[in-house]
């Protein structure tokens, strides 16, 4: 299981180090593409690692927050992105048609900008070109350190909770062996009580025997005494009554003493069980500890190198 984990683990930071050694820079292309205003020239870029409901959130803000004004509609994937200001690209509003589409490596945003009757290109607009692109490219590296970002909050819950998980792990352990040590010392508790126990049956033995013996001699009196006088033979029968009372209570106290034994050994039994179950809970719970450690080492690693991925963006 262990080898299979490590395995699993190195496999995603190979992933991680792969994504890092590609070149994170954007890359804007000029296209030529029929869109809802005809043939017209445009700009793509991809996001990487993204989804286009994210994408979509973020330009809704990114428009909003230069003076534009967003129109999307499920009826249509274009979104019309209206009198939005970019100074560094025209002096007037500019209407941007934009596209986004999801693709396995990310979102392929593509735009077309109306600069207010021609549509930005690089042969005609070269400088307010340079400048959108520089726009896009800004935005899709937002939006990808957003997205790496959320991915490093997510490892390090990740990370939060193996390490939450071993603590637990620990602390079960040490449960374990608490019970393992109050059901030792109740073994011994009712040792020490079945030894007592025996005494005392023995002992409530010959008192029942002495007892049975004092009522024989009160029931032989009673009938040798023959005719007496009422009040005489009122102290005869409470006399008998007296001792048939004692007998019960001696009797009484024994089945508690036969009780208390078989309770003992019941206990007895069930801490011995007790015992053998936590001693296995122990092996299983050292051996889920050695897994949650080398989990978390990976899970630092991972942590580390999505960080390292982060700052790598360019």
């Amino acid at each position: 299981m262990l080898k299979n984990l490590t395995l699993l683990f190195a496999s995603m930071i190979l992933f991680i180090g792969t994504s890092l050694a590609q070149k994170s820079d954007f890359v804007v292309n000029e296209i030529q593409e029929t869109m809802s205003q005809g043939q017209q020239t445009g700009l793509e870029i991809l996001i990487p690692e993204t989804q286009v409901k994210n994408i979509q959130s973020a330009l809704s803000k990114w428009t909003k927050s230069n003076k534009g004004k967003f129109v999307s509609s499920k009826k249509s994937p274009e979104i019309f992105q209206d009198n939005v200001l970019l100074p560094s690209v025209s002096e007037n509003t500019i209407d941007l048609y934009t596209t986004l589409t999801q693709q396995k490596n990310g979102v392929l945003l593509k735009t077309f900008v109306d600069l207010g009757g021609a549509f930005l290109s690089s042969s005609e607009h070269p400088q307010a070109f340079t400048a959108m692109e520089g726009e896009l490219i800004n935005f899709a590296r937002n939006q990808y350190v957003a997205k790496v970002g959320q991915d490093v909050t997510t490892e390090e819950k990740n990370l939060s909770k193996l390490q939450s998980d071993f603590k637990k792990l620990q602390k079960d352990n040490e449960s374990y062996h608490k019970d393992i040590s109050k059901n030792q010392d109740n073994i011994q508790e009712q040792q020490l009580a079945i030894q007592k126990n025996q005494v005392d049956q023995k002992s409530k033995q010959d008192q029942i025997a002495i007892q049975q013996q004092i009522l024989m001699e009160a029931r032989q009196k009673n009938i040798a005494m023959g005719s007496v006088d009422k009040a005489s033979q009122k102290l005869l029968d409470g006399q008998v009554k007296t001792e048939e009372k004692t007998l019960k209570t001696f009797q009484s106290q024994f089945k508690k003493l036969q009780k208390d034994y078989s309770n003992s050994i019941k206990s007895i039994e069930k801490s011995k069980s007790i015992i053998a179950q936590r001693e296995q809970d122990i092996v299983k719970n050292e051996q889920d500890q050695k897994v949650k450690e080398q989990q978390i080492e990976l899970q630092k690693q991972i942590v580390d190198a999505v960080k390292t991925k982060k700052a790598g963006i360019q």
